[in-house]
């Protein structure tokens, strides 16, 4: 016989659950701001090379990332002023989603403005990605809370290291071939986003999962 699973919720001031059920959504959501950093450093060590393959003037080759960073800044913003967080996982989700199809734009452009707008977009789905992933992590409250601090820098210097990588890797794939990676990296994200992520941060510090 297998044991029975006592899912409580335990009452103010109680110990939040430790293990896999923090773990897991935390360990996603800086999977996925991972990825909204990498998109941010791939556009920015790769903005010369689009507005080259365009033939686009000197004055506005830094067009596709200032449509990027206005984007992030904005969304991430707003995101961070929009109170409590409800339905995490489908908000998540959807910004994944955008972040995903953003990178696909702008791997697919098929002129210079397309591409600044597509960028515009890409910076938005990112900024919401960073903004509420990162609200994942902080309601998970690793270890002493420090933990949570821990993984969202990990994921910055992944984001970056991602984007150096990105230098490396254009010569080989070209500066479309490498944003399509950031589209497989995103569609991967969304996926397992969706699947551990609670619909609600609250869960993550209320819910105590114990077998008995």
């Amino acid at each position: 016989m297998t044991a029975p699973t006592d899912i409580q919720t335990p009452q103010r001031g109680t110990a939040p659950p430790r293990g896999p059920l923090r773990w897991a959504p935390a360990l996603w959501a800086t999977f996925a701001q991972a990825v909204a950093f990498a998109a941010a450093a791939v556009t920015a060590f790769l903005t010369t090379d689009i507005a080259a393959h365009f033939h686009a003037s000197s004055g506005t080759r830094l067009w596709p990332l200032g449509a990027f960073a206005i984007g992030l800044v904005v969304a991430a913003n707003g995101t961070r002023r929009t109170g409590t967080l409800g339905r995490v996982r489908y908000t998540g989700a959807i910004a994944l989603a955008a972040l995903t199809f953003g990178a696909l734009a702008l791997a697919l452009a098929p002129g210079f403005g397309f591409a600044v707008g597509a960028a515009g977009a890409f910076g938005v789905a990112a900024g919401f990605t960073i903004a509420l992933a990162g609200r994942v992590v902080a309601a998970a409250e690793i270890g002493d809370g420090s933990g949570s601090v821990v993984l969202s820098a990990a994921a910055l210097l992944t984001g970056i290291a991602a984007g150096v990588g990105a230098l490396f890797a254009e010569p080989l794939y070209g500066w479309r071939g490498v944003f399509g990676l950031i589209v497989v990296a995103a569609v991967l994200a969304a996926w397992k986003f969706a699947e551990y992520v609670p619909d609600d941060t609250g869960m993550l510090a209320t819910c105590d999962v114990r077998f008995v």
